[in-house]
């Protein structure tokens, strides 16, 4: 009996030591991704654009998601179909955000949430990446994902 509990005690210090671990990798990760995205801030604004001349929005999550060694799709509405769907009141730093600006069904437009009611993305009205809020842009907002 006594071993029994001992082990239970232990199994239960390992279990909970390892969900902290995984969610302090999830903060660091997101602050990792905020990190690389503003230092994109400015940047041009190019259609097709993944880097050297500048970024479109999908172009420029992608690339931001790959130096955090993590791989998603090169179109904003093959982008809106990876990770965990998540609503505007649950999203957090990190997560990508999609949009659709234009009469058409698809999502045209993707973002990177900041936290606080911003999100940084390329603009095509700007013409630079930039960081704006998200209530300028609620009309357009369809979803977030959560991609890990």
């Amino acid at each position: 009996m006594l071993l029994r509990k001992n082990f239970l005690i232990i199994l239960t210090v390992i279990l909970f030591s390892i969900s902290i671990k995984a969610q302090d990798f999830d903060y660091y990760k997101n602050i990792y991704i905020e990190k690389v995205a503003k230092a994109q801030l400015g940047k041009k604004y190019v259609w097709g654009g993944n880097g050297r001349r500048g970024f479109d929005c999908s172009g420029f999550t992608k690339e931001v998601f790959e130096q955090n060694g993590i791989e998603i799709p090169r179109n904003s509405w093959k982008q809106a179909k990876v990770g965990k769907k998540v609503s505007k009141r649950n999203l957090k730093k990190g997560d990508l955000i999609f949009f659709n600006s234009r009469k058409q069904k698809r999502i045209n437009h993707v973002g990177i949430y900041l936290g606080n009611g911003r999100f940084i993305h390329a603009s095509s009205y700007h013409k630079r990446i930039v960081i704006s809020k998200l209530k300028e842009y609620k009309r357009y907002f369809k979803w977030g994902r959560r991609v890990t």
